[in-house]
This record gives structure tokens, sequence and C-alpha cells, in this order.
């Protein structure tokens, strides 16, 4: 659902939401459940990325949006974390992002690493 719902977002935000509106209305209690509206396309799409989160935790997917939508200006986020007092943060676009080819699969090949 939630992946349909991203999908018609691009086109159609009514639809989007519709789309979403089900998979919620499965969550609660019968009778209980008041229809979600968006103002807009970018309404909609942060309702379902905030459904997504929620939805999807601990399943990886927020790293994939997050390397999808920082290609948007709109949606870039800066990722800060403080460890030991010690801030760190991810910019989007940042080769952090991507994932270093194994050195096995470069000896075997010959393909060129990531950037890091």
């Amino acid at each position: 659902f939630l992946a349909n719902a991203s999908a018609f977002i691009k086109y159609i935000s009514s639809v989007a939401m519709a789309v979403l509106n089900t998979l919620l209305l499965q969550r609660w209690k019968k009778g209980t459940f008041v229809p979600l509206t968006a103002t807009g396309a970018n309404d909609a799409l942060n309702k379902i990325l905030t459904e997504r989160r929620k939805e999807l935790i601990f399943r990886a997917v927020r790293w994939s949006d997050l390397r999808r939508l920082n290609k948007e200006t709109q949606w870039a986020t800066t990722l800060v974390r403080m460890i030991n007092n010690v801030q760190y943060s991810l910019a989007p676009n940042n080769n952090a992002y991507i994932f270093p080819i194994p050195v096995s699969v470069i000896n075997n090949t010959g393909i060129e690493q990531n950037p890091r």
C-alpha cells in the first residue's frame, strides 16, 4: 500500500491519499479512523513518508527513501547524530550513502570501487 501511495503521488495526490487511507483503515479500531486529507502533493508525500517510517521501522527502507528523496532539494535531509559528545552528520547526496563494493568482487571483475 505504501509503495502504491508513493508511486501515485507524482501523478494524482488524491489517489495516493485514498490508497494510504485504505491501509490506515485496517490499522485502526472499527469506527475510530478519520481519513487523512492533504492540501497538495507535498503534503500528501509528507504524510505517506511519515506512515512509511512508522509501518516499516527496522526494515532499512528509510535509507532508500533518503537516497531517493535527497535528489530533490525540497526533501533533502541532513542526518545528525550525537554519540559520546561527538556530532556526526550525513549531508544529502554524500558519497557515504553509497555502499562499498566488496574487495573480492573488485579483485574478480576489475570493477572500480565506489567513491567514498
